[in-house]
């Protein structure tokens, strides 16, 4: 494993997110459950006047560069709670992105937003037919697009409660949900990858179930905190069939671009973990950890 230091400035009380701009600039929201504040680099910006420090919440940047700030808990339906910013804090446009999203994942020109509606539903909160869509998609105006499942249905894929997302280029995701049917036959294991240029789905059965997070680099698929393996990476490439252990590592965050997770170490620190790389994927020696500091 290769483990890289998240550098960026800290102003006041707890990280409840963070996220990259193209050029190495951080952005992430901070602060106590009575006030949060969204630092852009080291300049501070106010949240919109209508934020309520949530329990989950979002920052992303957005391929244009602008930034997106979510609530992900439960609020009235048809009220605001998203927002588009630009890099000096103003606000561009307010949507309803639905509530208790699991993940945000940007695209060329489009947010994913993933829903898990069991836990919505094991929480006391109603289940809003949108939220069955197992991924809604805006553009980057805040305007609905559409739903995974309305798309892929020609394609004779059904997904249900999403446990986790990640782009693998900028117009393909992948994604766990919990349960996915393609072509009337239930995939044990699911992992679905999804590309917008070509329009196809491709379904691959992984070796453990309900991953916490996912990341790809070119055919290998890295899964965190399967069941069975809570806290660990479990790594493997379904065209040779194979799978490894890669380790423990408590606190993986979310999958990002290029086969790393995103790893919240205390309440203020975060690493980026990197697994080895392909040509080591064989190895049975436990590779030691490199401390390096991100730029």
């Amino acid at each position: 494993m290769k483990i890289t230091q998240v550098s960026f400035p800290i102003e006041i009380g707890s990280v409840a997110d963070i996220d990259f701009f193209p050029d190495g600039t951080t952005v992430s929201i901070q602060g106590t459950q009575n006030h949060q504040v969204l630092l852009c680099g080291d300049v501070r910006i106010d949240l919109p006047a209508a934020w309520n420090p949530p329990f989950y919440s979002f920052v992303r940047v957005l391929s244009n560069s602008h930034i997106l700030v979510a609530n992900g808990n439960h609020h009235e339906i048809g009220s605001a709670n998203a927002w588009i910013l630009n890099r000096q804090g103003d606000i561009l446009t307010a949507f309803d992105m639905g509530s208790w999203a699991v993940e945000i994942t940007c695209l060329l020109g489009q947010i994913a937003v993933a829903f898990h509606p069991l836990s919505a539903k094991a929480m006391g909160y109603q289940v809003h037919p949108l939220q069955r869509s197992g991924i809604l998609f805006f553009d980057n105006k805040g305007k609905m697009i559409t739903g995974f499942n309305q798309l892929a249905t020609k394609n004779s894929l059904y997904v249900e409660n999403v446990r986790c997302m990640t782009a693998t280029s900028k117009t393909q995701l992948a994604f766990v949900p919990e349960k996915a049917l393609w072509h009337g036959e239930e995939i044990e294991n699911p992992v679905v990858f999804y590309d917008f240029c070509t329009h196809t789905p491709n379904v691959i059965m992984a070796p453990a179930a309900k991953a916490e997070a996912i990341s790809t680099l070119g055919s290998v698929i890295h899964l965190s905190s399967p069941i069975g393996w809570e806290d660990q990476i479990i790594t493997f490439d379904p065209s040779a069939k194979i799978s490894q252990h890669r380790g423990e590592f408590l606190g993986v965050f979310r999958g990002l671009s290029g086969g790393a997770f995103l790893a919240q170490q205390s309440a203020s620190s975060y690493l980026v973990i990197e697994p080895e790389s392909l040509d080591l994927f064989a190895s049975p020696v436990d590779q030691p950890a490199e401390e390096t500091t991100l730029l």
